[in-house]
């Protein structure tokens, strides 16, 4: 008998109904799944917008995001100082120690937004803390997938968070922040090079010839260099250019150097093959990535179990229709709004884990998204004759400064570096679209017309995320929650849990009527 193996069946159905902000990372449901569990998850979602005067000309998009947290990330998070915090084999010690994995804590705005019930203890209402940890967890591994190095929660986290932009400036241009020079052949030149032209005098008081040691080592007279100075113990001569009198002649010596050998293009070679592999082992997992190539250096495994997972994404654009005002009473039959209603839906397996998780959910809305101020790259710039053998062996990363990212940018910063691209890198794809530049976007008509986030022109750990209190400049009112939602979910799981015999109402006329015999009475 292997008390791992399903022995039977539970169901769970939800039907929340809620509203958020645009711009948050609004959870909308949270399922625990036990140890040994498995079996599929539906979930439907319909959202609809509050009234938007007129016409809106960008469009407004809905995201639907869902998260499996193990056991072992909520463990990870709980306590990261902890000693192997998250491993598989410290929690199996902790469940034999028979106290409970995760305990109780104070109902809170996360749990309230997933749509949990609370119980009641000594009049407290009291959740699992696994719902919040859950939360911290998966929030953060969707900021590090969005960026490595963002900003990550801390466990005691019981905020509603910023949602993440969709695209950052790097993900839209292909750009990097820092170019990896060992890829595309570096060959690192080691051993110094000595200089030739720079003489020691050992007289402060010589006029020349000048009789020291260069820094190879040769040891003479030099009757062109020429006294530049004077100290309290030595002298320094420059020597004099033959070809060009009046000019220093200084110049490395080339002989010194280290010799290159076509075993060192090959271990450049080598070394950028192993590099770009390490580097899609961090980004394929952002928040263990770096512990995972190392230990891939190794040759040793990674505990996995720890690391979020995404089960299912949707993205979906309201409709920008315009229909007839519904509330038609008093309202003139010309008063036109934006028809903005999605449904989106998944059905998943639920993954069957030793010591299982959390399947949290997220909703976001989100404005249209843009590089509104990025030069033309054609348009913009001269026209002139393309020298395709040179753009052959480009291979350098070309620095992109802000002057080509923002026309409006500060003068003192157009030349400032934001990134790096391959060459001809922001000739590839170009997209900008919004108000023409003369209409004035300050007016109220324009506000109401165009919906648009300004994406930041670089990446930082802040830079990801939307911020605290996007304006809502579009709708009627501004300051609300502006979506509402309606969320269907339905789990069946097959379980390793024994449930026992449904119990049976006690029947009076068994102990009245001595139907069985045995009332010695």
């Amino acid at each position: 008998m292997n008390y791992q193996n399903a022995r039977g069946e539970r169901r769970e159905q939800l039907s929340p109904f809620g509203k958020f902000r645009a711009g948050k990372l609004n959870p909308v449901m949270c399922f625990q799944v036990r140890g040994s569990e498995g079996g599929y998850l539906s979930q439907e979602i319909s959202m609809w917008l509050d009234p938007i005067v007129g016409r809106l000309v960008t469009p407004i998009t809905a995201e639907f995001i869902s998260v499996f947290v193990p056991a072992q990330a909520m463990d990870a998070i709980k306590d990261p100082d902890a000693a192997y915090a998250g491993m598989t084999e410290v929690l199996r010690e902790k469940l034999r120690s028979g106290n409970p994995l995760f305990g109780l804590e104070d109902d809170n705005e996360i749990a309230q937004r997933c749509g949990v019930v609370p119980v009641p203890i000594g009049g407290e209402l009291k959740v699992s803390e696994t719902v919040r940890l859950s939360h911290n967890a998966a929030v953060n591994f969707l900021r590090q997938r969005k960026y490595v190095k963002a900003s990550t929660l801390l466990h005691s986290n019981t905020a509603i968070t910023p949602a993440l932009i969709g695209q950052t400036v790097l993900d839209r241009l292909n750009g990097v922040l820092d170019p990896e020079d060992r890829v595309n052949g570096k060959v690192s030149l080691e051993g110094n090079i000595p200089v030739k032209g720079l003489g020691k005098a050992n007289d402060s008081f010589a006029a020349g010839p000048a009789y020291g040691r260069e820094s190879d080592g040769t040891v003479g007279t030099y009757d062109n260099y020429r006294k530049i100075g004077d100290a309290s113990d030595y002298t320094f001569f420059v020597q004099e250019d033959p070809d060009n009198p009046g000019y220093p002649g200084i110049f490395a010596d080339l002989g010194g150097a280290a010799d290159i050998s076509l075993a060192d293009f090959y271990n450049a070679q080598t070394m950028d093959r192993l590099t770009r592999t390490m580097r899609k082992i961090v980004d394929d997992n952002p928040e263990y990535g770096e512990e995972m190539a190392l230990n891939w250096a190794l040759g040793l495994s990674m505990d996995s179990g720890k690391i979020p997972f995404v089960i299912a994404r949707q993205e979906k654009t309201f409709g920008r229709n315009v229909v007839g005002a519904t509330d038609t009473a008093g309202v003139q039959g010309e008063v036109l709004r934006s028809d903005s209603v999605v449904q989106m839906s998944f059905t998943v397996p639920i993954p069957r884990t030793e010591l299982g998780g959390n399947i949290i959910t997220f909703a976001v809305v989100k404005p249209d998204e843009t590089l509104g101020g990025q030069p033309h790259p054609y348009l913009a710039d001269v026209w002139g004759a393309e020298n395709f053998v040179a753009d052959e062996l480009a291979l350098d990363p070309v620095p992109v400064t802000f002057r080509q990212l923002d026309y409006q940018t500060d003068p003192g910063q157009e030349s400032t570096v934001a990134f790096y691209v391959g060459h001809n890198g922001l000739k590839r794809t170009y997209v900008n679209y919004g108000l023409t530049r003369n209409l004035d976007p300050e007016t109220v008509e324009n506000k109401n017309a165009v919906w648009q986030y300004m994406i930041p022109l670089s990446v930082s750990p802040e830079s990801i995320l939307y911020p605290e209190e996007l304006p809502q400049d579009p709708f009627l009112v501004t300051d609300a929650e502006v979506c509402s939602y309606i969320l269907s979910h339905t789990a069946v799981v097959k379980t390793p849990t024994i449930f026992g015999p449904t119990p049976v109402e006690e029947l009076a006329i068994l102990e009245d009527e001595n139907v069985f015999g045995d009332n010695e009475e």
